[in-house]
């Protein structure tokens, strides 16, 4: 069987810093609804040079409203990466950070949720996009509601590569 040939685009531990395409709302979406990420170009410094404007795709599980005696969740799921130029590949991260960022000093404010532990998808099912970022209220009763243009900050777990 002929050998592919596999390139690496950035490696495991690389950070960058993306921004919600739309806005996430606990208390309007559903299991498997669609969002997209940004990324940001501007602010993170650390960022491969192959990941200069690229796209993430995913999508949400585990979606639940707040109620009185219940905090809001949502998990965030990111499927794939869309290179800027077209290439596409699965994509292994977490987030580390969420917030805006403070035009006085760059970094990211408190976007007042709870930015949970990875969570993995179905017991013995691999699949990209089969683990995801758990997000929190910090209090019963209120929803999660991440604003377009919010910036999170990303962390590869594994490398971004492409069989070619």
């Amino acid at each position: 069987a002929p050998v592919l040939a596999q390139s690496s685009y950035a490696p495991a531990g690389a950070q960058f810093e993306a921004r919600f395409d739309g806005a996430l709302d606990s208390k309007r979406m559903h299991d498997g609804d669609r969002f997209t990420l940004t990324e940001d170009g501007t602010s993170y410094r650390g960022t491969p040079p192959a990941l200069k404007r690229a796209k993430i795709e995913g999508h949400v599980e585990h979606v639940s409203a707040a109620r009185k005696d219940h905090r809001a969740t949502l998990n965030v799921v990111m499927d794939n990466v869309v290179l800027a130029d077209g290439t596409r590949a699965p994509i292994d991260a977490t987030i580390t950070a969420i917030g805006a960022r403070d035009p006085r000093t760059l970094r990211l404010r408190d976007a007042g949720l709870v930015l949970g532990a990875r969570v993995t998808g179905e017991p013995g099912r691999k699949k990209p996009g089969g683990e995801g970022v758990a997000l929190r209220s910090r209090s019963a009763a209120k929803q999660i509601e991440v604003r377009r243009g919010t910036v999170v900050r990303v962390k590869l777990l594994e490398p971004i590569a492409t069989v070619g």
